[in-house]
């Protein structure tokens, strides 16, 4: 073989990797992920958080202390929420925060038993 037919074989090789390749990631973006939507689950962790707001006596919690004791729910335990973490939390509370225009939990959660 000539230094052009190697050329023009790994140009050939080269383009249907690419084809391979571009096709590959066209259909890993544009599959549907099983399950709940993001949204869809962010309102629902938030309705979870809320209903256990109402229902806490000892207002005085740390968001760490408030995600341990979130943990616990049976709610949780479900594989829909396996990715339920610290992060998401904090980003819930900031969430509830500005909507009950709360500065920290106790007093998130008298706003939220306030308003039902």
């Amino acid at each position: 073989m000539t230094k052009d037919e190697i050329q023009f074989w790994m140009l050939i090789a080269f383009s249907v990797a690419s084809v391979i390749g571009f096709y590959k990631v066209y259909f890993i973006f544009n599959t549907p992920v099983e399950g709940t939507d993001t949204k869809t689950q962010h309102d629902q962790l938030e309705d979870i958080i809320i209903d256990f707001l109402k229902q806490l006596t000892d207002a005085d919690l740390s968001p760490n202390k408030l995600f341990e004791l979130l943990m616990e729910l049976e709610t949780l335990q479900d594989d829909e929420y396996k990715n339920f973490n610290q992060n998401r939390l904090n980003q819930l509370l900031q969430r509830l925060y500005y909507t009950y225009e709360a500065q920290d939990i106790p007093e998130l959660v008298l706003r939220i038993k306030n308003d039902t």
